[in-house]
């Protein structure tokens, strides 16, 4: 074994679902804000959703630890049931008795609907959890969906979570069971973990276990987080494969040649049939051949381009559109020489006002180049919202996703389009797409991808760029989009008298940044307005106690993994 090598007490990738080693990434984070207010708020359904790996188990078994004492739980791990072998394992995980070989639905009912009122009456919260609930039949959703009629006036008795695969949104999606669907309260989909996310969590585990030391090498985990897509159950086993690869070699850390073999003893290489071979060798010359053919008609093309832009005394001959002037002169204002008769008036002031256009266009023209040199004008903003939410780690086609935010907003995250100056930039404090225009040249869009003092980072195309911001000011209209991610159930800015998933979440996160045990609540009162005002007076942003947009980045600058920044949080 690798343990003593490593000096690790414990093995640090296990595929169990031990709480312990729960990272908590803005997206487990998120799943058990979900789960958490699902409970609190009694009745109904929670769902659960991910694809195979993603770490539901270990999240659900992170809520059983966080339960209050108060809670009754059955856990449900083996769904394929019929609805009278379901009724008799929630009533055995809840330790009710009931005549031996039972094989009435009624009396398993009443059994339960007996427990249930007894736990009303005692001020307890009564949870069934089903694992791997997509196995479920619809005839037995159906008969769990009928536990939830058990209810007093005031609340109903029992709270169902499931967990399961995407396909369980699916079947939920049936018409015969949408009476279930529309009694979900709190429904998340876990998805797997980003390029940051993969990297913390891998240091994450591996200190949990002990280790004092980096056991792996960014190129390492890189190549791990492409192969694996994120996925932790596969990132844990192989890692374990990569650790136990270094020990045999007496190597101090995984490198990206050890992460590889390891790769491909878990994961083995794709098998191409030779007829696949052959095409494959095909279809790279003939591509190839192309390229090297529209090379060649581009630089045909260049050369003519430039040869007609020449006149024939020699001089380059300036268009009247490279003039920053919104009025266009008539031919009535122009002389014999097409020189504009107001400017033949006096000829002094004309050259001293031509001369200082001149100068300008040249440095406008001199910025342009230095910025974006030969890359496209991004006219409408499409290809720099690919750049922005790669930013996110989500990959976006303006060919064949559509509109940007609309696109966005299926993660998570929401579009702000504003005017502002710098410093408001700062204060939101994530990048932007920003609006720039060159005159009568036309106006674009570019990144704003970090800020370093008086100076930023942008990016044109494939083109990044260090430039002071009284630079680029010249020709920033003022105008951005920046994306922001906000709670679940967020409707406005939380205020006193809300209460919802928004409410619970900005009283999770304070008690979280607070290092507080409190249980949190979904009810904006006094309390939590004046936490609230300690915090943003804190953090030097208005103490108003209402947690509007810059009040939320800021928390979530400080909890969420991952998100992109255009400054370091200190």
């Amino acid at each position: 074994m690798y343990l003593e090598h490593f000096s690790l007490k414990e093995r640090p990738f296990s595929i169990s679902p031990d709480p312990r080693f729960l990272f908590m990434s803005n997206r487990y984070r998120e799943a058990l804000t979900h789960l958490n207010y699902g409970v609190q708020e009694g009745g109904g359904f929670v769902l659960l959703t991910g694809e195979v790996g993603t770490g539901k188990t270990t999240v659900c078994r992170c809520l059983l630890q966080q339960l209050p004492d108060n809670t009754r739980l059955a856990f449900v791990l083996n769904p394929k049931l019929n609805s009278l072998e379901l009724l008799a394992t929630i009533c055995d995980e809840l330790k009710i008795e009931y005549p031996e070989n039972c094989q009435s639905l009624k009396i398993l009912t009443d059994k339960l609907s007996e427990y249930l009122l007894d736990c009303y009456r005692r001020d307890l919260i009564v949870v069934v959890m089903i694992d791997e609930a997509q196995n479920l039949e619809s005839e037995v959703l159906e008969q769990i969906r009928l536990l939830t009629n058990l209810e007093t006036n005031q609340k109903k008795l029992l709270q169902i979570i499931l967990v399961g695969q995407p396909e369980l949104q699916e079947k939920l999606a049936q018409r015969e069971l949408r009476q279930l669907a529309q009694r979900i309260t709190a429904r998340y989909h876990l998805r797997p973990l980003n390029l940051k996310e993969t990297i913390a969590y891998v240091l994450h585990r591996t200190r949990i276990a002990g280790s004092h030391q980096v056991l792996f090498s960014r190129s390492s985990i890189e190549y791990l987080h492409a192969k694996t897509q994120g996925i932790p159950r596969l990132i844990n086993t192989i890692c374990e494969r990569a650790l136990l690869g270094a020990a045999s070699r007496k190597k101090g850390r995984v490198d990206k040649r050890i992460m590889s073999q390891a790769v491909k003893e878990i994961m083995g290489e794709p098998i191409i049939p030779e007829k696949e071979k052959r095409n494959m060798f095909v279809w790279v010359k003939a591509t190839a051949a192309i390229v090297l053919l529209l090379s060649v008609a581009g630089f045909s093309y260049w050369v003519g381009h430039i040869d007609n832009r020449q006149v024939d005394n020699g001089k380059s001959v300036t268009s009247i559109e490279t003039l920053p002037s919104s009025r266009n002169i008539s031919a009535d204002e122009q002389g014999d020489n097409g020189v504009s008769k107001s400017m033949s008036v006096d000829g002094e002031t004309s050259n001293r006002q031509i001369a200082k256009v001149e100068s300008t266009s040249l440095a406008s023209q001199s910025l342009l180049e230095k910025l974006i040199g030969d890359q496209l004008w991004d006219n409408n903003g499409r290809w720099s919202f690919q750049q922005l939410l790669s930013l996110w780690q989500i990959e976006y086609s303006p060919v064949k996703d559509g509109d940007a935010c609309e696109f966005a907003a299926e993660y998570g995250l929401k579009c702000n389009h504003s005017n502002g100056q710098w410093q408001q930039l700062r204060r939101l404090n994530r990048p932007a797409l920003l609006k720039f225009s060159a005159g009568l040249q036309g106006e674009f869009w570019g990144i704003l991808k970090r800020l370093q003092g008086f100076e930023a980072i942008v990016v044109f195309g494939n083109k990044e760029s260090k430039i002071s911001l009284s630079e680029l000011s010249t020709i920033w209209t003022g105008e951005f989009i920046l994306l922001w991610q906000a709670p679940e159930g967020y409707l406005g800015d939380i205020k006193f008298g809300d209460r919802g998933e928004a409410v619970y979440w900005l009283s999770q996160s304070l008690n979280w940044l607070n290092q507080s045990s409190k249980n949190p609540q979904d009810i904006f009162d006094d309390k939590l307005k004046q936490q609230l005002t300690a915090y943003q007076s804190q953090r030097n942003i208005d103490a108003d106690g209402i947690a509007g947009m810059q009040t939320i980045l800021k928390i979530n600058a400080e909890i969420l993994v991952g998100i992109p920044l255009l400054e370091s949080v200190n």
